[in-house]
């Protein structure tokens, strides 16, 4: 069984959860963006039509308001996530190479052990 060199498996996997935080506020910036485009219309449409179809379509804009800050919460929330997991794994990693340094190996001796020179 090959030991990954150190910090290599940590580090990918911060990688990747820095990868996607990165992704996510993409969107977020996005969908922020979006939601207030469709609140301003809304607020337009409400001072500037009154009929029974406008009523219509503010009742269905402002459900779609509120299933909009539902998944913005959720986004933040996976965000927040993602952070934690990324302080996890950099506490492990941090851990992991303090116990190794304990051990008095280098690198010479990991290679070594792993059967490599």
């Amino acid at each position: 069984m090959t030991t990954p060199a150190p910090g290599g498996m940590l580090n990918v996997e911060q990688q990747a959860i820095q990868n996607a935080l990165q992704s996510l506020e993409g969107q977020i910036s996005q969908m922020i963006s979006s939601g207030q485009t469709v609140e301003r219309i809304n607020m337009e449409i409400a001072a500037n039509y009154v009929s029974g179809a406008s009523k219509a379509f503010q009742d269905k804009v402002g459900d779609w308001v509120v299933n909009y800050k539902r998944v913005m919460q959720a986004f933040d929330k996976l965000t927040q996530d993602l952070g934690s997991a990324r302080s996890i794994l950099t506490k492990a990693e941090e851990d992991a190479h303090v116990q190794g340094g304990n051990w008095g190996a280098s690198d010479g001796v990991f290679h070594a052990l792993g059967g490599k020179s």
